[in-house]
């Protein structure tokens, strides 16, 4: 797995950072709760690493949002490129991420299209 950060993780981190503050959270008391160092949160917040899925569950848990929270953007720079969505393969690491994901949207029916539509686009060779 590639631990290079990307404009996701810079993203992930600066809502991380800004929920936290929101809520007033020192960052040791957050980091505490994690059990890593304050320093390795604000690796995070800084989006200079990647944070696993378990660990964004864990988080969004502590902050109270869902774990979309986030990945909503309102800057099309934080999605991936048409290109590299094309290139987009189902591993099953990618297969945890999307359930994560889905388990995120409240609303039914865009639950269902969306799963609908990553079934349509996987190879037949993996449905």
């Amino acid at each position: 797995m590639d631990n290079k950060s990307d404009a996701i993780d810079v993203e992930i981190g600066s809502r991380i950072r800004l929920r936290r503050e929101e809520l007033s959270i020192a960052q040791g008391i957050l980091a505490e709760k994690l059990c890593v160092s304050p320093q390795q949160l604000a690796k995070w917040e800084r989006g200079v690493e990647k944070i696993g899925v378990g660990r964004l569950l864990s988080i969004s848990e502590i902050l109270d949002v869902p774990v979309m929270f986030f990945f909503r953007s309102t800057s099309d720079d934080a999605l991936p490129s048409v290109e590299d969505a094309a290139k987009f393969q189902l591993a099953k690491n990618h297969r945890a991420v999307l359930q994560t994901a889905l388990l995120g949207i409240e609303d039914k029916r865009l639950r269902a299209r969306i799963l609908a539509f990553v079934h349509s686009s996987e190879p037949d060779s993996e449905r």
